[in-house]
């Protein structure tokens, strides 16, 4: 929980057709999140529909997976409706931009947390 939010403040972004990767180097093995927020789907069915489609294209490209990366797929509203192939190449697309991405200076965001006691706003000011 703690190392996901802190890709919001600390990680590189690569965007695609169908979601943003989010993505952070971490010393565990790599670990992969999914976000569907509620803005773009409000029904629940349809976020769990996204996730699984999500989720089922990444297993299918475990093989591919950059090593010691905290990862974070946030999805765009196009990612329900899309051929699961288009969701398996544009994985793939997003996963060799990481290099590239990598060597990017982190832009400098402002932090969400409200209280001074969250992990992320703690993160931000050290």
């Amino acid at each position: 929980m703690r190392d996901f939010a802190l890709l919001s403040q600390k990680g590189r972004v690569v965007y695609g057709p169908l979601f943003t990767l989010r993505f952070r180097a971490s010393e565990a093995p790599t670990r992969i999140g999914f976000v569907v927020s509620t803005k773009i789907y409000k029904r629940a069915h349809d976020r769990n529909r996204t996730k699984r489609r999500l989720r089922e294209a990444i297993r299918l490209l475990q093989a591919s997976w950059p090593e010691k990366q905290d990862m974070l797929l946030i999805a765009r509203p196009e990612a329900r409706d899309a051929a699961f192939e288009d969701i398996k190449t544009s994985i793939l697309k997003a996963f060799e931009k990481l290099p590239e991405a990598a060597l990017k200076p982190i832009p400098k965001r402002k932090p969400k947390a409200k209280k001074k006691s969250s992990v992320v706003y703690k993160e931000t000011k050290a």
